[in-house]
């Protein structure tokens, strides 16, 4: 199916033709053109100078009928949009309140929730908020998350593809493997019994090269002619070589590239499976009569580089018609020629080629396709979604990661593995097209035809739901293809060519772009345990004053005899005095504490530790881990009555949490006794 994008009707509207003319110009009323156009004063600024950095470059609005807080608030749901807890970015990226009821950061265990494996988390409204206002990538290289993906042959060539994809595993690399393979020198995988003219369509080289085929004795091959052990392709660029019976005097022989042609099991080099191949075979093995190269060569059967009695026997089963010789060395690593007069077979397709293709098909642009797959696939390639030997799913391919969501790595696989099989992507070009075409059908024909609204689907009374149907989780996808879009159409000095940008207006939109978040450092201001460790008392005292004796008191005390049978008594040991407790007992999230304590206590010791001091989580990746700050433990003295003491905790990030503990010293029941107190009271009577 092929689906065509008129750049005449985008959006919901038409243009005149004539509007490319007016961006083309440098109009002193650049600003009052915006202004007619749509978009708010805030934009002006910045598109001003990219207008006069780029005049080719034609800005649209699109209007999105949305108020900003209201699409701020549908974009921040539940695992809509997540961020890598890297060290790459502050934890301010990360939400840590609730989300719908769910947790985002786990304070008891001081780590990050994991909405999908290995280390994706739910993005803080901060950054939602950052990524989604448009006036903050009105640059020159992140604004391409705004460019138009419909196909544009004029400008996005092979070159360029390759160039997105350099660098990764799918640089220069065939992604459908040629039936031939070209490597040191020689041709091999070709049939026997071949003709010259079948065997010239299976290969290509670069443009204003010539192919030319050769007998072993550098004779012309006729058309016609099979094609044999010991053949010659050139690659050159001139037509005449070694087949002219007069050469004029000042004939300089053109630079070429020679590869020589190897038949498994054609050792005669007549091109086919005959007895006289199993004859020439014997010979050698037997010493009677040497091959030379490259026949020696064809008389390996199995490839492995040496001959033996398994050569011998696959060499008389193919002369004898019992089973035909492989005559195809697979390996998977192989790779066109980069150098001058490159030769390579022409029925293999490279990634690029691949991808080129399919935006020829859809009309749809091929930088987009490129970025994307190196975006979902990484420069390693080494994802079990692409292997073809995941357990359960072998054969299957999932290049763009469709429905690949969950939040351990072998839900993700699976699930998107599952998909692969459900939709028959078989081999890594199926899966490649497949993509390509729920691109095209599910996002850009539904309106999502820039990278911005893929990853924010804002579209209002669009074909999906808002705010699902969002191509990826990863909040940071669309600015980060943007920028390798951009250095593609640098490296290939094409920035200044004509490009389209819908760049998105929300209503009600704050005056400020909203900042970017740079606070970085461990979120967790709570407390693991709060107690009283120690107390001090004072000696309790009497206010009573002692009683005189008389003199027939102490005779009579005196004269009392002593009582043997009396024992005397051990002095009992005074128990450890109970320590007072909080009241309600500590929890984290409560921040109001009572305690009671009697009139002897003289003072109290709070012990107080912060969870992130405590404990040390890895997904936490050292950032803050041990330096939350506690302020107000340690010894305090106490005043009868209340008392009111504050612990402040201030997380790495400097996020506050503040405990109150009220002491209560109950007030002594009487005024305590001393000396002077007496003789006050003697004073007194007189």
């Amino acid at each position: 199916m092929i689906l065509l994008f008129s750049l005449a009707f985008i959006g919901g509207g038409f243009f005149h033709a004539g509007f490319f003319d007016v961006f083309a110009e440098k109009d002193p009323a650049y600003e009052l053109l915006l202004k007619q156009l749509g978009f708010p004063e805030s934009y002006y600024e910045k598109l001003t100078q990219l207008h006069q950095e780029h005049p080719n470059w034609a800005f649209l609005p699109y209007q999105t009928g949305l108020s900003w807080e209201e699409a701020l608030e549908g974009e921040s749901g539940y695992r809509i949009n997540l961020t890598p807890n890297t060290v790459n970015y502050p934890t301010s990226y990360h939400a840590t309140d609730p989300v719908e009821g769910n947790i985002t950061f786990d304070f008891d265990q001081n780590a990050f929730v994991i909405m999908s494996a290995p280390n994706w988390v739910q993005a803080s409204r901060e950054a939602i908020a950052y990524y989604m206002d448009p006036r903050n990538f009105l640059n020159s290289e992140e604004i391409f998350q705004f460019e138009y993906l419909a196909s544009n042959p004029m400008i996005q060539t092979l070159e360029g593809v390759e160039k997105i994809l350099a660098g990764t595993f799918m640089a220069h690399t065939y992604v459908v493997k040629p039936t031939l393979l070209i490597q040191d020198g020689f041709i091999t995988g070709i049939e026997p019994d071949t003709k010259k003219e079948d065997f010239l369509k299976l290969l290509a080289c670069e443009d204003g090269k010539i192919i030319q085929v050769w007998n072993a004795d550098h004779s012309a091959k006729a058309d016609g002619a099979l094609i044999g052990t010991g053949d010659l392709v050139t690659v050159s660029d001139g037509e005449l070589l070694w087949d002219a019976e007069e050469l004029p005097e000042d004939y300089v022989e053109p630079a070429h590239a020679t590869y020589t042609c190897l038949i498994y099991g054609d050792t005669d080099g007549d091109g086919t499976h005959s007895k006289r191949d199993y004859l020439f075979f014997k010979r050698h093995y037997k010493g009677y009569y040497l091959l030379e190269e490259p026949y020696v060569y064809a008389a390996d059967g199995d490839m492995d580089g040496s001959l033996s009695n398994l050569d011998r026997l696959f060499v008389k089963r193919a002369a004898y018609g019992y089973y035909p010789l492989t005559q195809r060395k697979v390996n998977d690593s192989e790779q066109k020629p980069t150098r001058d007069f490159a030769l390579y077979g022409a029925d293999g397709q490279t990634y690029a080629e691949c991808i080129v293709a399919l935006s020829e098909e859809y009309g749809i642009s091929p930088y987009m396709l490129a970025v994307r797959l190196r975006q979902e696939q990484g420069t390693e390639g080494k994802s079990s979604l692409i292997s073809g030997t995941y357990e359960g799913f072998e054969g299957y391919y999932n290049y763009f990661n469709f429905s690949a969501s969950g939040v351990t790595e072998a839900e993700i696989v699976e699930n998107g593995l599952t998909y692969a099989k459900e939709n028959g992507w078989d081999s890594p070009v199926a899966a490649i097209r497949g993509g390509a075409e729920r691109i095209v059908e599910k996002y850009i024909a539904a309106g999502q035809f820039t990278l911005y609204l893929q990853k924010f689907n804002v579209i209002k009374n669009g074909v999906y739901t808002l705010y699902r149907h969002q191509y990826m989780q990863n909040l940071l996808a669309a600015r980060n293809e943007a920028v390798r879009t951009a250095k593609a159409y640098t490296e290939l000095e094409c920035m200044d060519n004509g490009y389209i940008f819908y760049i998105p207006i929300y209503e009600n939109m704050p005056e400020d772009p909203a900042p970017k978040p740079v606070i970085d450092g461990n979120p967790n201001p709570y407390l693991q345990m709060l107690s009283i460790a120690e107390m001090e008392t004072i000696e309790p005292t009497t206010s009573e004053v002692p009683e005189e004796t008389t003199a027939e008191d102490d005779e009579t005390t005196s004269s009392q005899p002593e009582d043997p049978s009396v024992e005397e008594t051990e002095t009992e040991t005074e128990p450890e005095p109970t320590l007072p407790r909080l009241e309600p007992e500590f929890e984290r999230s409560i921040f109001r504490y009572d305690v009671h304590v009697d009139a002897n206590v003289k003072s109290i010791t709070f012990d107080a530790q912060a969870i992130a001091n405590v404990i040390e989580n890895t997904t936490s990746f050292g950032r803050g881990t041990k330096n939350a700050r506690v302020e107000g433990a340690g010894e305090k003295e106490l005043s009868y009555g209340e008392n009111v003491f504050t612990l402040r905790v201030t997380a790495g990030n400097g996020a506050v949490c503040v405990y109150e503990v009220h002491v209560f010293r109950e007030e002594p029941e009487t005024e305590p006794y001393s000396e002077a107190s007496e003789e006050d009271e003697k004073e007194n009577l007189h």
